[in-house]
């Protein structure tokens, strides 16, 4: 039997308003996709920093590991600040590829985002989601996410945003990073400590006890500035934990390895080989069959085992004679360019399954602060997803503590032999 109105209301059932409408299954699957970047964790990095921003902290620098997922970092902060506050806001990346790669993150992350590549000459992006004016000095408004070069950012003299977040901020020195935030009033700042910095091709003596070096690394001199704060990202989701313990003496901060778990059949997560050669040529011939010989192993990850393939495989090595000598030896083989070869300064930014590493000092034929640079070990060291060979020669050691003293020569020494075992 029914229940009357007046029934329902002595029940405590107020009539007067409409029946509650249950959501269909569908519309409950569509509210619970919460984009990520407004998914907040307590506590983590990203929220740290957006609350440093919102407060409107003057300077925010963010130091990652290699592979802990920084261009993430950057995307979501960016997208969270464009959709959820007023402020005007410039991302500025190290070369015109790097904006390009920021700008189509930022558009895939996110199709309804105002994303504006504002670089000279481009008047076509890959994706319709993302506005390319043609114009380098294209001021932004409230709820845009404008993304320049540091250097177009630095030359102009008239355009102004709220925060200037600049990508892989290690590589941009102190003046360079002053010219460009000119106009902004704030800054965050995300990048590699452990990574190759900026070339300097003038002599900086002079600037040897100034506070504020303008040729040092911009994160290292603002991070003494009293307005600045800085936090950290905890883990390495590219490297094992067997890197993340070799290359630990690199940085001054703590971290892990997230690697999901993966492995080459038969081969260690590092591996180290001794070649001594006194003709260099012979040690590129070798390096280069070691390198083909990846070609065709087993690589198992979480979406199953497959045969490596050329595009697998990496050779990073300390200079272009190196380069040059193992990619010739490569080619007659039939695996170049299918295998990438290249300097720690090139490849810096990339990953591959396989990387065979050529310590500098085992083919340099003489040595220099070059190839003794910290931050060109942790980029050959720091490479692959998921097995490294190291390449060194027997006498790596004398030269480092002939040429070499200090601090430095300690670390240079103690990641070497951790590579090593």
């Amino acid at each position: 039997m029914a229940l009357s109105a007046a029934d329902l209301n002595t029940l405590g059932i107020d009539t007067s308003k409409a029946p509650r409408v249950e959501p269909s299954p569908e519309e409950v699957t569509s509210a619970r996709q919460v984009p990520a970047w407004q998914t907040l964790v307590p506590g983590s990095v990203l929220s740290q920093a957006l609350y440093e921003t919102v407060s409107g902290r003057r300077v925010t620098i963010i130091d990652s590991p290699p592979g802990s997922g920084k261009t993430t970092l950057l995307v979501n902060a960016a997208l969270w600040l464009g959709a959820n506050t007023d402020l005007t806001v410039t991302v500025a990346a190290p070369t015109r590829a790097a904006a390009t790669s920021v700008a189509e993150r930022l558009a895939d992350v996110h199709e309804q985002a105002s994303v504006v590549l504002a670089l000279n000459g481009v008047d076509k992006a890959s994706s319709s989601a993302i506005h390319t004016p043609g114009s380098g000095a294209f001021q932004g408004q409230a709820g845009d996410i404008v993304v320049r070069t540091m250097a177009s950012t630095a030359m102009s003299t008239s355009t102004t945003c709220d925060l200037l977040i600049v990508d892989e901020a290690y590589q941009s020195t102190f003046a360079s990073l002053t010219a460009a935030a000119k106009g902004s009033e704030q800054v965050l700042m995300v990048g590699d400590p452990g990574q190759i910095g900026p070339v300097i091709t003038a002599d900086p003596s002079v600037f040897d006890d100034s506070p504020y070096p303008p040729h040092g690394r911009a994160p290292d001199v603002l991070r003494h500035h009293p307005s600045a704060t800085v936090a950290h990202l905890p883990t390495s989701f590219r490297l094992g934990q067997r890197t993340v313990d070799a290359i630990a003496p690199l940085y001054d901060f703590p971290f892990d390895s997230s690697r999901p778990d993966r492995r080459i059949v038969g081969h260690d997560e590092i591996e180290s080989i001794r070649i001594d050669r006194p003709d260099p040529v012979d040690l590129y011939a070798e390096v280069a069959h070691l390198a083909a010989a990846y070609v065709g192993q087993e690589v198992i990850t979480a979406d199953g085992s497959r045969p490596l393939t050329p595009s697998d495989v990496c050779v990073v090595a300390g200079d272009n004679m190196a380069v040059n000598g193992i990619a010739g030896f490569l080619s007659a083989m039939g695996n170049y360019p299918g295998i990438t070869v290249g300097t720690a300064d090139r490849l810096q930014g990339g990953q591959w399954h396989a990387v065979i590493a050529l310590d500098p000092l085992a083919s340099a034929s003489t040595v220099s602060d070059h190839h003794l640079a910290l931050g060109r070990l942790c980029v050959m060291a720091s490479r692959h997803m998921t097995h490294l060979t190291w390449v060194h020669g027997g006498d790596w050691q004398c030269l480092i503590e002939a040429h070499e003293g200090g601090e430095a020569s300690a670390t240079m020494i103690k990641v070497r032999q951790n590579l090593i075992g």
